[in-house]
């Protein structure tokens, strides 16, 4: 996928598939400084924590060409961060 189709996603949960078959899902947060100067856009999906109390877990994607589809995730309340 681009930065342009993952745009729209950015702050909303989504479902994320990565080119090597794994599935995210989170909320899609993205790195605008354009992957601090070597030539991708870094974007993280950040999902509720494990185990109650630990941080949320955080996946963080290196740019936006690993992105093989993205869904919409807003009706999952496990998606929801």
């Amino acid at each position: 996928m681009t930065d342009a189709e993952l745009h729209p996603y950015v702050g909303k949960p989504v479902r994320i598939t990565l080119a090597d078959g794994r599935l995210l899902a989170g909320t899609l947060h993205a790195d605008h400084d354009h992957g601090h100067g070597h030539g991708h856009t870094h974007y993280a999906v950040v999902s509720d924590p494990i185990k109650s109390g630990d941080r949320p877990v955080t996946e963080v994607i290196h740019g936006a060409n690993i992105v093989t589809q993205v869904e919409d995730a807003s009706n999952d309340p496990a998606a929801v961060e």
